[in-house]
């Protein structure tokens, strides 16, 4: 390791550990007072990425607060496992959906059987994420980290929206991460399928980036409509995909990382509280925060509007083919 790998790695962590671990929580935490109270009775919750970590606190505590969750993950038995950890009567609020969101095709089956269901979600909180380290194509030949991240969830809210499936003044939460303000928008920094050029935490950051610029989109295109976007990150918290991905980062920092709850902290008060949306942030610790931190991602390489004419495309591709 080189001085200056050294100096990056001390200025990186001396910025952002007081911030995005339990540090930062416990210090702003006495400030928000009592806050909105997560009841969430009547209410009709979608949470992807149900089985683990964030999404697993996310339907604790809405179904614990009385809402219906249908709680959506790849594996049936971690599903399982999750809602048996819920108090007994939260559980029978608790649907479970098995679906591979690597895939558009899992994600289209997915959304065929919640439309058909006749449910009208309250609540979409978009959280089903994946960080990789090496690359992985799937069986449509799409990087799987950019299907997951990104387009799964366009394909999914956009589909529901358009099926009538999303009730009156229904609120959507992305969940990005921190790692979003490591690179600009930039539809070329997605699906990258080549071995040579994929570098894992760089197309996890530009899928990220592009979570935030589809919360502008939604709030322009569906906000007279009542609907209300949000986007959120959870800080650094301990989560089994961030154990598995970055081993050394959790191997120095796993003491002080935040818990699954408090990452989904924000998420489940913007439901509660729903804020005014801003023009673009990212809400933080229950305060919206800047989208961009270093001067080269203030320069976009792509329109949003680009963005989303390029994600349309990736889901005709995929039908046509």
């Amino acid at each position: 390791m080189t001085t200056r790998d050294l100096v990056k790695i001390i200025t990186f962590y001396g910025r952002f550990t007081p911030n995005y671990t339990k540090i930062g929580y416990w210090a702003r935490r006495p400030f928000w007072g009592a806050g909105p109270k997560l009841d969430f009775s009547g209410q009709t919750w979608l949470v992807t990425g149900a089985s683990l970590g964030l999404g697993a606190a996310m339907m604790k505590v809405a179904a614990e607060g009385g809402a219906r969750v249908i709680a959506v993950a790849r594996s049936q038995e971690r599903l399982e496992a999750a809602r048996a950890r819920l108090k007994p009567d939260a559980q029978q609020r608790v649907q479970l959906e098995t679906a591979d969101m690597s895939l558009v095709s899992g994600t289209a089956d997915l959304q065929r059987r919640l439309v058909e269901s006749g449910a009208k979600f309250d609540v979409i909180q978009n959280n089903v994420g994946l960080l990789l380290n090496e690359l992985t194509i799937t069986p449509e030949g799409k990087e799987s980290s950019f299907v997951t991240n990104v387009l799964s969830h366009y394909q999914l809210t956009e589909g529901l929206h358009d099926a009538g499936a999303l009730a009156d003044r229904a609120v959507i939460v992305n969940m990005t991460s921190g790692g979003m303000y490591n690179a600009p928008l930039g539809y070329r920094g997605l699906n990258t399928t080549s071995p040579e050029k994929y570098n894992g935490k760089v197309s996890y950051a530009y899928a990220k980036r592009a979570q935030v610029a589809l919360t502008v989109h939604w709030n322009k295109k569906w906000g007279g409509e009542g609907i209300r976007c949000y986007v959120t990150h959870p800080g650094w918290s301990k989560t089994p995909g961030v154990k598995t991905a970055l081993p050394i980062f959790w191997k120095i920092q796993n003491f002080i990382l935040r818990t699954p709850r408090q990452g989904a902290d924000t998420a489940l008060w913007l439901v509660a509280a729903q804020p005014p949306i801003g023009e673009e942030t990212v809400w933080f610790d229950r305060k919206p925060r800047p989208t961009h931190m270093y001067a080269f991602t203030h320069k976009s390489q792509c329109t949003i509007d680009e963005l989303v004419e390029y994600l349309e495309g990736e889901l005709k591709e995929t039908a046509a083919g």
